[in-house]
């Protein structure tokens, strides 16, 4: 009798939790997650995922150490949000670099339209060029 008794006391408490559990849930006052977007939907292509470049982007230039503009001069990541309000923010980093650092130079970007890309032979080119040129 004892055991019975027992069983229905813990078939009730366990009944009891979950109806508690179910009735504090509201799911109007969950939030959605938000993930790092790399290539907006709008614009990729199908067959590779690229993104057409617009002629306001701003392309920022990452080599795993500094940031670098279109003329290869030090910017300051910072600093791009605050004076480029509305255009796209390119992020091209060298694709030999680790996911976890490529994610760390963008979270340095605070503009919200910012695409991480990667660079190009002809880029990557030219950073090995300057690294080599004394000054």
């Amino acid at each position: 009798m004892t055991e019975i008794a027992l069983a229905l006391a813990m078939g009730f408490f366990s009944i009891m939790v979950l109806t508690l559990i179910s009735m504090g849930i509201d799911g109007r006052a969950s939030q959605p997650t938000q993930a790092v977007q790399l290539t907006p939907a709008e614009s990729a292509d199908e067959r590779t995922g690229a993104t057409a470049p617009r002629p306001d982007d701003l392309i920022v230039l990452y080599d795993g150490w500094r940031f670098l503009d279109t003329s290869l001069k030090p910017v300051d990541p910072a600093a791009l949000s605050a004076g480029n309000a509305g255009t796209r923010i390119v992020l091209a980093v060298d694709p030999s670099l680790p996911l976890a650092e490529a994610m760390a130079a963008r979270s340095r970007i605070t503009a919200r339209n910012t695409v991480v890309s990667t660079l190009d032979d002809a880029w990557r080119a030219a950073l090995a060029q300057k690294q080599e040129s004394p000054k």
